[in-house]
């Protein structure tokens, strides 16, 4: 599709933001489209998490800032299409041994 920046991948993760969370079913270093039933508007900014649980070298974290671009009415909630503007990837600590052995 013309416009596209950068390569898009269908992934089917949970998404957390303030105020929600959905499914991210596409994602880009550039972009995101998840379905929610959040009340979002267009314009809005929105701080989420994508969790990596099974990624290469343990589990990893994205945090991103992007604006709301485009919804769509999607059955009972909605399609969410947003510019990601920042993102910072952080490891997800392994829970330790010693956290399950308390005798």
């Amino acid at each position: 599709m013309p416009g596209r920046k950068e390569e898009r991948f269908q992934i089917e993760l949970p998404i957390r933001f303030e105020g929600g969370e959905g499914a991210a079913r596409d994602v880009s270093a550039s972009g995101i489209y998840f379905l929610t039933d959040a009340a979002l508007e267009v314009g809005q900014a929105v701080k989420f998490m994508l969790e990596f649980a099974n990624f290469p070298g343990g589990p990893i974290a994205v945090d991103c800032v992007a604006r709301v671009v485009r919804l769509e009415e999607k059955g009972t909630g909605r399609g969410v299409g947003a510019s990601i503007s920042s993102f910072a990837f952080h490891r997800i600590p392994a829970p330790s041994k010693s956290d399950n052995e308390h005798v």
